[in-house]
């Protein structure tokens, strides 16, 4: 995968002006908006103002990660998972006069089962079924919606998550970190190659860093080069792969992360 492809989260930063212009400064190709920080505004003047703010960086490529922390469209209690949805294509809708003025198909990256929360508190038809429509609303306004997998839950286990991405007809954000930490991989039940081939005919995003940790849920960059290797050697190879965000919170651990990757992935 070419590094003209290397994308930062807005999480790194406080002000989207603070984010794109590090970007640009620094050569990444765009940035990841996370969503549950950078929350988008109501009001369409504020909104106009996001969008001629992303104007200014026509060379940009730009991803959204919708919100988590008080989302769940697969939840089991109805009110919750239609607020759910409709919150989310409320978004949708705010971006949507900027999304159809691109010539690309902006990713939208979003979690079924996050923040811990118990499978048991979901229905799995009703997060099928909202997937679907969601992900339909999202490609009528000119998106792409990405499941991600988790390192617990349904999207931790590759047939599910395929499951889920068939029905729904969309695609898949593969996140390294999650996968790292996955009960598949620390109990070497499946190799990381195996867990990426069984996903890759889905995967159009990437999250990079190694692992996430267990109890406070920290993304933890690679220490070496060699931690992140063979995952790179796997990825790049993945022929819809549209963006791939180095997926790190602490500005100095994103910069150490990108400049490995600027050291050795070419190599």
């Amino acid at each position: 995968m070419p590094l003209k492809k290397i994308m930062l989260t807005s999480r790194v930063f406080n002000a989207h002006q603070e984010a794109l212009e590090y970007a640009q400064k620094n050569d990444y190709c765009g940035v990841e908006w996370y969503l549950n920080k950078f929350r988008l505004v109501i009001s369409s003047e504020k909104q106009k103002k996001f969008f001629t703010e992303l104007d200014k960086y026509p060379d940009f490529h730009f991803a959204f990660h919708l919100p988590t922390n008080d989302i769940e469209i697969g939840h089991a209690n109805p009110f919750y998972s239609e607020t759910s949805l409709k919150y989310l294509m409320m978004y949708i809708d705010f971006l949507q006069p900027w999304l159809i003025k691109q010539q690309y198909r902006p990713i939208f990256t979003m979690h079924i089962g996050a923040n811990y929360i118990s499978m048991k508190e979901l229905n799995w038809s009703t997060t099928q079924l909202n997937l679907k429509r969601l992900g339909k609303y999202i490609l009528e306004a000119n998106g792409c919606l990405c499941l991600e997998n988790l390192k617990i839950g349904w999207t931790a286990e590759p047939k599910k998550l395929i499951d889920l991405a068939k029905y729904a007809k969309i695609n898949i954000t593969f996140d390294s970190g999650h996968a790292a930490s996955s009960p598949l991989i620390l109990k070497k039940k499946i190799t990381i190659r195996e867990y990426i081939n069984q996903l890759k005919p889905f995967i159009r995003y990437i999250h990079l860093y190694a692992y996430e940790t267990l109890d406070t849920g920290r993304h933890m960059p690679p220490k070496t080069w060699e931690e992140i290797k063979n995952v790179w050697e796997i990825i790049k190879s993945l022929p819809k792969v549209r963006g791939i965000t180095l997926e790190l919170t602490i500005l100095p651990e994103l910069e150490h992360t990108y400049n490995l990757l600027k050291r050795y992935a070419n190599l």
